[in-house]
């Protein structure tokens, strides 16, 4: 089975580097070979060798992944290399050793395929399923570049090395050096023809592709330039060699990283790749300090040294200048990995600013939710009060269940709800974070509990207004179907008694003037019934019952106009607030600002709320007036809904009435 074998083989590769280091520490006081074979870069090789191959085997076991092959591919070359290294200088100690002269072939030509499988063949198997179209016969390409570069390293014939075993160092090894030399270059421009390919998917991606593609596109890009500076400081002596191995060193477990970001995060990989972060928190720690090590390395084999006083000089020197960097690294990995978690001045920092800016309608829970996801770089939250969710931050996923932790929300001792967090796919939650969260889930519980209350607060107000419309609707029923029929009545009754009576001419006179009277205050109970709430407004016509407003209060020496395009789009209890009020404001402007022209305009502002302004031409209002009964009524009525009401004119420049409601 496909699975089998990969495990065989990262289990026959870790215990090939097992070996390889046992050999290097039993012969670090042998004197190196005859020729060169970089002794110092097998510590390296071994570390890369366990960092692809083991990966790769869970990758195959996983998913059977093309990747995964990949990686044992490139493990196996590192290993091949370390390898190499180590018998030739054993074969130093033990001569004759059985093998040797294989051993210079190849550690020349693991490490080769290895850095070419890495750049030519695994970007192009980055892909959920099988490689297809361009990506398929780009990987095939790049595949049997890596062979023909295989078979002409394997040929080569190291400089004082023992005789090739298979050329003897003839003319088929002096014409594979030629080949070798002249496909070098080609090789680096290969390399940036994948880097132009990722920044093609890197355009075209979605944006949790792009973020895995990014460090793909600069690993790729860093291996490329290392392998050419490498080749260089292979065949000539001085700071190319060292500069070569650090970058190629520190382009590789880049290479790891994106690789990683890409697959783990991708539900169609079928890749179960759950790992802590924690974990991920000390590779990557690790691996700084050992790039941070390297480059140490690598800048004291550039800077000439003299006595040996002076190189430990130079090189604390070196130390002292590259950790600043490596101090900023560090801190870009903490907040990579646990967000900002890692720095909790950062948190409470991000989470204010969040609060300040959300929802009007739920500016504690929503914005506290939504500012713990992102600080916190969780996948989703979801905050349940009395089993009911009341904030969700985040896009739910078919297996958030199996990857969810659900913490208790109890203030004060007592249990109201749960605080559910889901982290990235890929990611097991860390020690540090789960800490983080119950310590914050109090916040949590006081800001659920008070968004608890605003709601209800709301539900209050929204009752109170319907309360009180269906109090204004009976009223208007009572007075245009009860009293002012009956006042109607009652004014025909006297207005008939003269006719069916002897009474004299005052008595005539009065009985005629009260009768007119009655008829008056009938009409006006009537008036009073269509102005304290139209019909129309029943069926949401806010614009009509604005319209007939207007009507009704326009005549030769006042008149009123109305700009309320979007009236009908508000829902019910804003829409008789809203008329209540213009209601209110036009009846002051007719009755007592000695107006000519009145204005009611109805705004809905692009973020959201109403705005209305009730304008007149007329003597304004003194600045010393009290606020009358008018004034208080509108501004209760606003408050009802949460809004404001501000009244404002003067010096003949007519009265303005503006009304905002959330």
């Amino acid at each position: 089975m496909p699975e089998r074998a990969a495990v065989v083989l990262a289990v026959a590769q870790a215990l090939l580097a097992g070996a390889t280091v046992v050999a290097l520490l039993a012969t670090a006081h042998v004197a190196d070979p005859s020729y060169e074979v970089r002794r110092e870069l097998a510590p390296l090789d071994v570390v890369m060798s366990l960092l692809y191959a083991p990966l790769g085997a869970l990758i195959v076991v996983r998913s059977r992944h093309a990747v995964g092959w990949a990686f044992l591919v490139v493990g196996w070359g590192y290993a091949v290399t370390a390898a190499g290294i180590a018998w030739t200088v054993v074969g130093v100690a033990h001569p004759p050793l059985p093998g040797t002269d294989w051993a210079a072939p190849l550690l020349l030509t693991g490490w080769t395929t290895a850095t070419l499988v890495s750049l030519l063949v695994v970007p192009f198997l980055l892909t959920p399923g099988p490689p297809r179209g361009w990506a398929r016969r780009f990987a095939i390409g790049g595949g049997a570049v890596v062979v023909v570069a295989t078979v002409v390293r394997l040929l080569v014939q190291v400089r004082d090395a023992p005789p090739h075993p298979l050329t003897g160092g003839g003319a088929l090894s002096d014409l594979a050096y030629d080949v070798d030399g002249a496909l070098i270059p080609g090789y680096f421009l290969l390399g940036l023809g994948v880097v132009v390919w990722i920044g093609y998917r890197l355009r075209t991606g979605d944006a949790e592709q792009r973020r895995g593609l990014s460090w793909l596109l600069l690993s790729l890009l860093t291996v490329a330039v290392a392998y050419m500076v490498f080749e260089i400081g292979v065949s000539i002596d001085g700071p190319w060699f060292p500069a070569g191995t650090a970058l190629l060193t520190t382009a590789e477990v880049m290479l790891v990283g994106a690789v990683l970001v890409l697959i783990r995060r991708q539900p169609s990989w079928r890749v179960d790749l759950a790992i802590s972060r924690t974990l991920v928190g000390i590779l990557l720690t690790t691996s700084l300090v050992a790039a941070y090590v390297v480059a140490v390395w690598a800048l004291g084999m550039i800077t000439p040294m003299g006595a040996e006083s002076t190189g430990l000089v130079v090189v604390a020197a070196l130390a002292l200048a590259v950790l600043p960097l490596r101090d900023w690294l560090q801190g870009q990995v903490e907040r990579l990995v646990f967000g900002s978690g890692a720095d909790p001045s950062a948190l409470l920092e991000r989470v204010a600013q969040a609060l300040d800016a959300g929802d009007a309608d739920s500016p504690q829970l929503t914005g506290l939710v939504d500012a713990l996801r992102r600080a916190l770089r969780l996948a989703r939250i979801e905050v349940r009060l009395y089993d009911v969710p009341v904030a969700v931050s985040g896009r739910p996923e078919p297996d958030d269940a199996e990857r969810a932790l659900a913490l208790p929300l109890h203030p004060r001792g007592r249990e109201v709800g749960t605080l559910t967090v889901v982290p990235p796919r890929g990611e097991r939650l860390d020690p540090r974070t789960v800490r983080l969260l119950r310590q914050i889930s109090g916040l949590v519980a006081v800001a659920a509990q008070l968004d608890d209350a605003n709601r209800a607060v709301e539900e209050a107000r929204a009752r109170v207004v319907e309360v009180r419309h269906e109090e204004r609707r009976l009223l208007r029923r009572e007075l245009h179907d009860g009293l002012g029929p009956a006042l109607s009545g009652t004014a025909l009754a006297l207005a008939a008694v003269p006719t069916t009576s002897s009474l004299n001419a005052d008595d005539t006179v009065l009985l005629r003037r009260l009768a007119e009277e009655l008829s008056r205050r009938a009409d006006d109970v009537r008036q009073m019934a269509r102005v304290l709430l139209p019909p129309v407004l029943d069926e949401g016509r806010l614009g009509a019952a604005l319209d007939l407003l207007a009507d009704r209060y326009s005549m030769s020496r006042f008149s009123v106009a109305v700009d309320a395009p979007h009236a009908d789009r508000l829902d019910g209890i804003h829409q008789i607030v809203v008329y209540q009020v213009a209601a209110e404001a036009v009846r002051n402007a007719a009755r007592h600002a000695g107006a000519r022209h009145c204005r009611i305009r109805l705004d809905l502002p692009p973020d959201g709320g109403v705005r209305l302004e009730v304008r007149d031409d007329g003597r304004g209002i003194d600045d010393t007036a009290v606020p009358g009964v008018g004034t208080a009524s509108m501004r209760e009525r606003a408050a009802e809904l949460g809004g404001t009401v501000e009244v404002a004119g003067g010096d003949g420049r007519g009265t303005s009435v503006v009304m905002l409601l959330p």
